[in-house]
């Protein structure tokens, strides 16, 4: 796991190792809050106002779900263009970093709001 997180370009090293510590955060914070949160969780922040927002707090799984998703298929997709575009894999690897700070982020909002 350590060599697809090591790289020759320290960018894309450090974008990757960050977005995957980030990532086990959410997981850990998800885990560690989850016996304390309510039936309901503000999650749908795009649906009106209401119960239409409201979640079972299972669905916060998505938050770490999803980054870590798009974190491997950014590795993926970077491993394979590092050699030829330099830059396009470093977009990807810091594309993977916001993504999965900002869910990291949205995960603690809504974990502190609630509880």
């Amino acid at each position: 796991m350590l060599s697809i997180l090591s790289d020759e370009n320290w960018v894309l090293s450090a974008c990757r190792k960050l977005a995957l510590i980030s990532v086990i955060a959410s997981a850990i914070l998800l885990i560690w809050r989850y016996p304390a949160l309510p039936p309901s969780v503000p999650l749908w922040y795009g649906k009106p106002w209401g119960t239409e927002r409201l979640a079972h707090p299972l669905w916060l799984i998505l938050l770490p779900g999803g980054s870590f998703l798009i974190l491997i298929v950014n590795v993926m997709v970077s491993r394979l263009l590092s050699r030829e575009m330099l830059i396009f894999a470093q977009i990807l690897a810091l594309t993977a970093l916001l993504v999965s700070v900002l869910s990291l982020v949205t995960l603690t909002k809504i974990m502190f709001l609630v509880s």
